[in-house]
């Protein structure tokens, strides 16, 4: 009589959200860390190197980094009070705003390589390549599904 007719939980979804926690604490001692040191969020970070070799439209680099237009605004309202980009009209067409690192900005993003010698790097390069892709991957359509999820709510 072993054998129950109860449908069974499926423990992977929990073992996953289990997972995920873990990961998001990691992240938020990181993220605690960039604060301390630069008084930058890891969004500003990602914003700053996705502009660090090339100036980038407004709409596209919230496209880009999987954020809200609003989002960006307040952003880049914080960094441009800080110095550390420069917003401008487009010369073309003047509808759309530019964004760009400025020289304060790069020097910032320079300092930034506390993570460079941290635990992850480390863990990451423990890994096979394979296993690093494996990883990126996994990690990419994970966030796809949470915002796709998002926009049909």
């Amino acid at each position: 009589m072993g054998d129950s007719l109860e449908p069974r939980a499926d423990t992977s979804i929990d073992s996953s959200i289990r997972a995920f926690f873990r990961l998001v604490t990691l992240a938020e001692s990181i993220s605690f860390e960039l604060w301390r040191t630069h008084g930058l969020t890891l969004g500003q970070v990602r914003l700053l190197q996705r502009i660090r070799s090339q100036a980038m439209v407004a709409g596209d680099l919230a496209k880009e980094l999987g954020i809200r237009a609003a989002s960006l605004t307040r952003m880049m309202e914080r960094l441009e009070s800080n110095g550390l980009v420069d917003r401008t009209l487009d010369r073309e067409d003047r509808r759309r705003i530019l964004v760009q690192i400025t020289d304060q900005g790069r020097d910032t993003l320079g300092g930034i390589d506390f993570w460079r010698r941290g635990p992850v790097v480390a863990a990451l390069e423990a890994m096979s390549q394979e296993e690093r892709i494996q990883f990126t991957q996994t990690l990419e359509c994970f966030m796809r599904q949470v915002r796709d999820q998002d926009e049909e709510m």
